[in-house]
């Protein structure tokens, strides 16, 4: 059995609910679909949930929201009218939406009504049941998702349909109050009716066809991923690289369930297919992915025998927890220990994060090294060859590129390395010439 999530791209208007439809009509598998509310049909366009958060903007302020629930109003209409659905169903429906916006109805409920109102289309259409996530995805009363409640409340539910259309992105609390993931939270409530579900294969359909090696803003022609495993997509994904909602992944992770990112657009490529364990994947390629992300800044702390000075890293980093600063990368020496960090994070607060450091620790020297930026390969193979570290360097070294600090992940899925951020691209392109074009 198969779960298909299909993103606002792919259910932009009616000629997109043709092509969702067909793609259904290929695999029977595909029993219970995800949607996600309509998203633009141009680059011009607007997609629905911005149009209802504005128009919640302007209701909480008492000015007219007028010209954009029109908006809303006639995109839900062309696509009923063009799929020969009475208007009448998703007339009253937003009738409700527009009331509820003038009594002052919360922002996750306007925000999620792009999902419900898709969904509800799209049943009908189809004559399939609808399941409102209301009723079975639950967050506790902070707004925190209640995974165990919710894979007993979906699995309950649509154990009682053979298919079903489930709307995306929101639930609610126990209290019945919707509320919702952060945008894109489509890819989690799709992840959790797979796990809930114990289906076979997780798909998001998108308007991407699968995972790319390198951004192809910078290699134009950078390769589709076949296959990789969750660990390598964590990695890849915390330097940026991502096609799908980060918290999408580990439902699935837990329950051994590959997922597939394919476009919708283009329903016979197989995309790309992440999956749990090597095993499931055959031969590796040395280098799965590279991925990079500007934005660093590292504070070298220099201090005579610090490696005899217990606790010495720990005061360090207490400081940055007092003030809510997270630590990317430790690099450390003997007598030596960088702490890499969010550069916006630590400006707001850097005169006073130094001066408690240096009250804490008493180093010899400190100095900050800004504007880093950082480049991950990433692969399950990569030190499954002999080598591979020289290559990288000589790699970057014959563009002219200084490596600010090279770290390994204790996985031995990533090499990262830091450089100054106006060479991220070229560094990228050396390392995707010589590891990935070949």
């Amino acid at each position: 059995m198969i779960v298909a999530k299909f993103g606002g791209s792919s259910l932009a208007d009616a000629a997109h609910f043709y092509m969702v439809k067909d793609i259904l009509a290929l695999e029977p598998r595909r029993r219970y679909v995800v949607v996600s509310a309509p998203g633009k049909r141009s680059d011009t366009d607007q997609k629905i949930t911005d149009l209802l958060l504005t128009c919640h903007n302007k209701a909480q302020r008492g000015a007219s929201f007028d010209a954009e629930f029109a908006l809303v109003t006639e995109r839900y209409q062309d696509i009923a009218r063009e799929l020969e659905i009475d208007d009448h169903i998703i007339d009253s429906e937003l009738m409700e939406v527009k009331s509820a916006l003038q009594t002052g109805a919360s922002i996750s409920y306007v925000a999620s009504r792009g999902e419900y109102l898709c969904a509800k289309l799209f049943a009908k259409w189809m004559n399939l049941p609808f399941v409102d996530a209301k009723d079975i995805v639950r967050f506790d009363s902070l707004g925190k998702l209640n995974q165990a409640a919710t894979l007993r409340l979906i699995k309950e539910a649509l154990k009682k349909h053979r298919q079903a259309v489930i709307p995306g992105f929101y639930g609610a609390d126990e209290e019945g109050n919707i509320c919702t993931f952060t945008r894109g939270g489509s890819d989690v409530s799709g992840a959790l009716v797979a796990a809930a579900m114990d289906a076979d294969l997780y798909e998001n359909w998108t308007d991407v066809t699968g995972f790319r090696s390198a951004d192809p803003r910078i290699i134009e022609d950078a390769s589709y991923i076949s296959s990789l495993t969750y660990r390598e997509l964590r990695e890849l994904s915390y330097m940026g690289a991502s096609v799908m909602h980060e918290e999408a992944v580990f439902p699935v992770r837990n329950a051994g369930i590959p997922t597939s990112i394919r476009n919708t657009a283009n329903p016979h490529h197989p995309g790309t297919l992440i999956v749990h364990s090597l095993r499931q994947i055959g031969k590796l390629p040395a280098v799965t992915g590279i991925a990079g992300k500007r934005g660093f800044t590292t504070i070298i702390l220099e201090k005579m025998k610090m490696n005899d000075e217990i606790g010495f890293g720990r005061k360090v980093l207490s400081v940055l927890e007092k003030h809510r600063v997270n630590f990317e990368h430790l690099p450390t020496g003997i007598d030596a220990l960088c702490v890499m960090v969010n550069t916006d994070t630590l400006n707001s607060k850097r005169e006073v994060i130094m001066e408690e450091i240096e009250d804490a620790v008493h180093p010899d020297a400190i100095s900050v090294q800004e504007g880093i930026a950082l480049v991950a390969c990433v692969g399950a193979g990569l030190f499954k060859l002999h080598g591979t570290i020289a290559r990288l360097f000589t790699a970057v070294a014959e563009q002219g590129i200084t490596i600010r600090t090279m770290f390994q992940a204790p996985s031995e899925l990533s090499i990262i390395i830091g450089v100054d951020e106006h060479h991220l691209e070229a560094a990228i392109k050396a390392i995707y010439d010589a590891f990935i074009r070949e």
